[in-house]
């Protein structure tokens, strides 16, 4: 069941705004029209030594499983298609949030994230970074995110593998471990950004952390990353006085990249790569809800105003509470 603001609130809230963000959706090929399988026909091959497993522990370990394993063991024969899917977290998944296990898997983060974290970041409903209702799935990490977080915070900016060795310090082996994925090329952000070819990207915190651990400290790795950069600053402006041994000036190379390029934020194609819309459901009720705005904030781009804040029925009850009801398509404080 698809939850829709109380009648109460008509006039007050829509559920969508005049813009399209672009994200990790609108670039994943289309399904089509899904064809006829043999699913229907009685298994002639077991699951193997699954086989002697209670099914209570078979879904407890499935449920456990990560995504890339687990898509791989429902490929195995018709067996295991339907242990798999006879989970009620995987049906769950594929009813509401199906964009969001292809997106993983189109982008190659299913090794880091297993069935279980993706189905309780489906039954979260608040923004894991500052508490809004959250629309959307980060899919490094499988966190629930806002738009506003998405956009402005670092966190959920993924780095190229040179920005993030550059910026925290590190070596290109550091990062072989860290959750990275594969860009999908299309087009992404609001202002409509192509991405031509596929690219590695590195999720942010963890090369963060990588940083900090193999320095000992944040202080330590944010002085190493200075003093290196300084270094390579002091080499390019030497460089571009010199002179060879015939007295010609010698030819620099490129200056070095800024640790911090220009981000662009909601601009950034690079934030919404790794994005995919996903609707709230309530595991008690079983109600589906995917957010709706506020009216009053239309014209607003500040906090707790803004116009791209979702809300789901309680938080919009907070939202009125704090900043007043609505008349006239504007918010009214006394």
């Amino acid at each position: 069941m698809t939850a829709t603001p109380p009648a109460r609130w008509e006039g007050l809230t829509c559920t969508q705004r005049r813009i399209k963000d672009f994200t990790l959706d609108d670039n994943l090929p289309d399904l089509g029209t899904p064809a006829e399988t043999s699913r229907r026909h009685e298994p002639v091959a077991g699951a193997g030594a699954l086989e002697v497993l209670p099914i209570e522990i078979l879904h407890e370990v499935l449920h456990q499983l990560d995504l890339r394993s687990l898509t791989y063991l429902r490929l195995v024969n018709r067996r295991t298609m339907g242990l798999v899917d006879a989970l009620p977290q995987y049906s769950d998944i594929i009813r509401h949030a199906s964009n969001a296990l292809r997106g993983i898997l189109a982008v190659g983060t299913g090794s880091w994230i297993s069935l279980k974290a993706l189905h309780t970041s489906l039954c979260t409903a608040r923004c894991e970074l500052c508490g809004d209702f959250g629309g959307f799935l980060y899919l490094l990490t499988c966190k629930r995110v806002c738009f506003l977080c998405l956009s402005l915070n670092d966190v959920l900016l993924p780095l190229p593998p040179s920005h993030a060795c550059r910026k925290f310090g590190l070596k290109r082996h550091h990062l072989a471990d860290l959750p990275q994925m594969k860009t999908v090329p299309g087009t992404y952000s609001p202002n409509r950004k192509k991405i031509l070819k596929s690219g590695t990207l590195v999720d942010y915190e963890h090369a963060r952390l990588a940083g900090i651990n193999l320095h000992g400290s944040l202080a330590a790795m944010e002085q190493y990353v200075l003093q290196k950069q300084a270094r390579m600053l002091e080499a390019y402006n030497a460089r571009q006085t010199g002179r060879d041994s015939s007295g010609r000036p010698i030819r620099a190379r490129r200056r070095p990249p800024a640790l911090d390029p220009f981000d662009g934020q909601s601009g950034n194609p690079h934030r919404f790569v790794a994005i995919a819309r996903v609707p709230w459901l309530d595991r008690a009720s079983r109600r589906v809800e995917r957010g709706f705005y506020c009216v009053g904030c239309e014209k607003s781009s500040r906090k707790p105003y803004h116009w791209r804040i979702l809300f789901a029925a309680d938080t919009f009850e907070e939202h009125l509470a704090n900043c007043g009801e609505i008349r006239d398509g504007k918010h009214c404080t006394t």
